[in-house]
């Protein structure tokens, strides 16, 4: 059972919402109107999704979503927004999860909802990916630069460099990028 947040200014429109949500099992967590939406109470209610609507999805709106969506890791799902590209464009780099222009029926919140959270987990594994592949990069780097210290200061051949660096990390019990952050600090400091 997911875990369901609403943020909508509308009481009415959010009651059919919460009772909808309910009728296909999920639980609402709580109602929030878009002034109580702070990183606080959201982190508060502890969701696994919020649904909110807006009807028109300003910056500070929008700046909420991406919030929402990043810093608290949670799919969000925007109901009867705005139709237009502009604003579908801009919820999507927001990191919105689904996005929906039309009006909907109670029945359509399940599948809504797990498309919502799958769209997200997959983003959320690509960023993590990219992430890595990020840190992976930025460490073959700095392995590269210690190498070359190595090599115009003592006169090692790449492969000796590399071997010795190796050897330190393993000793150690360093990563191969920590020893050569290490060989970098030190030229540093004997500049």
């Amino acid at each position: 059972m997911k875990r369901i947040l609403i943020i909508d200014d509308v009481v009415d429109r959010a009651a059919w919402l919460k009772a909808s949500l309910e009728l296909s099992e999920f639980y609402v967590v709580g109602i929030l109107a878009w002034e109580q939406v702070d990183e606080h109470s959201i982190q508060a209610a502890s969701a696994d999704v919020i649904i909110m609507d807006a009807d028109a999805p300003g910056r500070d709106t929008l700046e909420q979503i991406s919030l929402m969506s990043t810093t608290l890791d949670k799919p969000v799902v925007v109901l009867s927004a705005q139709k237009d590209q502009s604003s579908i464009q801009k919820a999507m780099r927001a990191g919105v999860s689904a996005y929906v222009a039309h009006s909907i029926q109670g029945e359509d919140l399940s599948g809504i909802i797990q498309v919502a959270a799958a769209r997200f987990a997959e983003h959320k594994r690509l960023r993590d990916e990219l992430k890595q592949a990020k840190s992976q990069l930025s460490d073959r780097i700095q392995v590269d630069r210690a190498k070359g210290i190595l090599m115009a200061d003592h006169g090692f051949s790449e492969e000796e460099a590399y071997k010795r660096m190796r050897s330190m990390a393993m000793s150690k019990g360093k990563r191969l990028a920590e020893i050569a952050e290490a060989i970098i600090f030190a030229k540093e400091l004997s500049r």
